[in-house]
């Protein structure tokens, strides 16, 4: 009689479970590590995309609105450096009721070309000074190390006025008209100019009247009885709501409707383009603020002028050595862009030129781009 003898099957020794548990903690490592080199380079290029990205959207918004500087309607189309005179009515004339120049710049103190600025931190406190001063509404809300842009004259979209033109305080427009009282409006021909405040409109919006009622900000000086500073408009003036626009680098109190630029806010350094628009009363026109990008450190601008009356640019200058406004043909902006979050390896330490001036950032390990454009003025050019 044969015997069948059965072999038990033998477990893993003490050797093999430990070796296994290692092999498999060696594959589990390099597995997260493959992991942790994705996910950074993925952030990196996430945050060098959003970068890009915000770059380009501050320089085309800088120059749409530069591309519209100094319109006047009609007298845009007169050679650039002859007078239109202009007969304002408002009670004031000063910032941001001055409609007469196309540009104005603002030169911060300490950033002039071939200068160094550091800057103090990466979310600095408003304050910093500026040569000229920068308007009250502004002040209080922009940040050092930076230049500032002011940008006035009309809207697109004019209406025409109809016969009879004027009567007593009012004008007369073609049908179709978006104007609302309070708006501050720009009547132009070929050959004068008058800004003024709406104080009525009428249910067709074709009759406008600019009295001196004083429920309207900044409101009008007097009636219009007499809207040209030559003579009555006639047939092809224009009319269209004047802009105001300035363009800083800043940290602005919005509150959850929208507040005006009068005082500091916080979070990142942003840029802030402040308007011309309703305040607390649908009859007042006032400054109010917009932040359009967060991450902008550094804002620097140069005013090409043309000192010889040629149209060309001859030189590149900063705002507080352009003895005339009115000589400006281009502007250059650059801006210094980093990002939201940390996604370098390393510190940052490096130092970025923009338009001839050197910014030295906080040293941290966010990316950051130089974004530079050179824009000409239309309505400065034959």
């Amino acid at each position: 009689m044969r015997r069948t003898y059965r072999r038990h099957a033998a477990g893993f020794s003490l050797i093999e479970l430990m070796v296994g548990a290692v092999l498999g903690l060696l594959l589990l490592g390099a597995v997260i590590v493959v992991y942790m080199s994705v996910k950074r380079t993925f952030i990196a290029q996430d945050e060098d995309t959003g970068v890009v990205e915000g770059g380009r959207f501050a320089i085309d918004t800088i120059t749409r609105d530069l591309r519209m500087a100094g319109l006047s309607g009609c007298a845009s189309r007169n050679m650039p450096g002859s007078t239109v005179p202009v007969r304002n009515f408002l009670n004031s004339t000063a910032y941001p009721y001055a409609f007469g120049a196309a540009v104005g710049g603002f030169e911060g103190n300490g950033t002039a070309p071939g200068q160094l600025f550091t800057l103090a931190a990466s979310d600095p406190a408003p304050g910093g000074t500026y040569t000229p001063a920068l308007p009250t509404q502004i002040a209080a809300s922009a940040i050092a190390g930076s230049d500032a842009l002011m940008i006035a004259g009309a809207e697109p979209g004019a209406r025409r006025l109809v016969d009879p033109f004027t009567s007593g305080s009012s004008i007369h427009l073609e049908v179709g008209g978006d104007f609302e009282p309070g708006d501050i409006l720009w009547v132009t021909d070929c050959s004068q100019a008058a800004v003024f405040q709406a104080t009525a409109v009428n249910a067709t919006r074709t009759l406008i009247t600019g009295s001196n009622a004083a429920t309207f900000v900044p409101g009008n000086n007097g009636p219009i009885s007499s809207p040209g500073p030559v003579a009555n408009f006639r047939h092809g003036a224009l009319v269209s709501r004047a802009r105001s626009v300035f363009y800083f680098i800043g940290r602005p109190n919005l509150g959850p409707t929208g507040d005006s630029c009068n005082s500091g806010g916080s979070g990142s350094p942003a840029l802030v383009r402040a308007s011309l628009g309703p305040g607390a009363s649908a009859n007042a026109r006032v400054m109010r603020c917009d932040e359009l990008l967060r991450g902008v450190e550094s804002m620097q601008i140069l005013y090409g002028v043309d000192t010889d009356g040629d149209f060309d640019v001859d030189a590149y200058r900063a705002a507080n050595a352009v003895a005339d406004m009115g000589s400006v043909r281009a502007l250059r902006v650059a801006v210094l862009l980093r990002a939201e979050g940390p996604s370098l390896p390393d510190d940052d330490t490096a130092t970025y030129g923009l338009a001839g001036t050197t910014i030295d950032p906080v040293n941290d390990r966010r990316q950051r781009r130089v974004f530079v454009s050179t824009i000409s003025l239309r309505n400065r050019l034959p």
